[in-house]
């Protein structure tokens, strides 16, 4: 562990130890150069936060934050379970907030925990995030921990292996037979469905089926977006036997496409979800999915943050979690 102090940077700068105390726990009223420059000895010196002295010197609240990008979708409220049940065992308090993938609103939602001396954050990061910034917040002691969406090996991180999970649904789509598959969701970009794609292209390349660039279509997460391009996609190319959906909020889409064209679910074309939404076993037919263990990773992400929270000083930890197929209706 560094031995730098809050001395030592103060020396380092020129400023007051006070000055450089206010910029670590972004109090007061300090030049943005002086903070800039605070904030390059602190990388440049390796000096360490220590968050348990700090959480009794300023007295951080039990409140704890949880920063979404899409509140709409089911998967989301899973994780919220479990993070919340980990989190009233600790005496801890949730704050949610949903940044639908604003950049801005993300910021002033941290900006706001930090304003009330919160514990720190459980955060799925919208895309475009400032890691550079979320990285000088971590280092004043307020620690991040991601979840479902990586950032980079500076911040914990809990998520599932998203290229094994949809290698497992092109595995059985395959083994049935189906060698036009298409996959549709997703944003452009999104690190996620890059792993997600290259479990549904390694499969294609080692049962030596054509990678079709075409058979791959983005759209938004949500029934309707799925239905819209589903519809597209099968004018285009009625051969298509198969269809994997990025998330089952988009494979539910998938399935009112192929109804309304009349196509038989399962029998014409199968369809397979990811994520195992609470819905997907009731829509009809029920929807086979990749399952994620959603309430799981709330509570490994809640784990983790009070772990570092009491100060806890390992490096920063990844916990992937597997994925299972869950074979109904959609593909039978």
């Amino acid at each position: 562990m560094s031995n730098i102090t809050i001395s030592d940077l103060a020396k380092h700068c020129g400023v007051s130890t006070a000055t450089v105390s206010m910029v670590l726990t972004n109090k007061g009223r300090i030049s943005q150069r002086t903070r800039d420059r605070v904030l390059k000895a602190v990388d440049e010196l390796g000096y360490v936060y220590n968050q348990a002295a700090a959480n009794l010197r300023h007295k951080r609240t039990n409140l704890v934050g949880l920063l979404i990008h899409d509140l709409n979708n089911p998967f989301y409220a899973d994780m919220i379970t479990g993070l919340s049940h980990y989190l009233e065992n600790q005496k801890s308090l949730l704050f949610l907030a949903n940044a639908e993938e604003n950049v801005i609103r993300q910021q002033e939602f941290i900006e706001s925990l930090l304003s009330q001396n919160a514990g720190g954050m459980v955060l799925c990061p919208t895309k475009d995030t400032d890691i550079d910034h979320l990285r000088t917040i971590q280092k004043r002691g307020f620690p991040i921990i991601c979840a479902v969406r990586p950032l980079n090996d500076d911040f914990d991180f809990v998520g599932i292996d998203n290229v094994a999970g949809v290698q497992l649904a092109m595995d059985y789509l395959i083994k049935q037979g189906h060698k036009h598959i298409a996959f549709v969701g997703g944003q452009p970009h999104s690190h996620v469905r890059s792993l997600r794609l290259s479990g549904y292209i390694s499969k294609l390349i080692e049962y030596d089926l054509p990678i079709r660039q075409e058979y791959i279509s983005p759209c938004k997460a949500s029934r309707k977006e799925g239905t819209a391009a589903t519809k597209r996609l099968l004018e285009r190319f009625p051969e298509i036997t198969a269809i994997i959906g990025y998330q089952d909020i988009v494979a539910l889409g998938v399935i009112r496409a192929l109804q309304d064209l009349g196509l038989q679910v399962g029998k014409q074309v199968a369809v397979i979800g990811f994520d195992d939404v609470p819905e997907a076993v009731d829509s009809s037919p029920s929807l086979t999915t990749v399952s994620v263990p959603a309430r799981e990773i709330g509570r490994v992400a809640g784990e983790l943050l009070t772990s570092r929270m009491k100060g806890a000083p390992s490096p920063p930890k990844k916990v992937i979690l597997s994925p299972k197929l869950i074979v109904r209706e959609s593909t039978l």
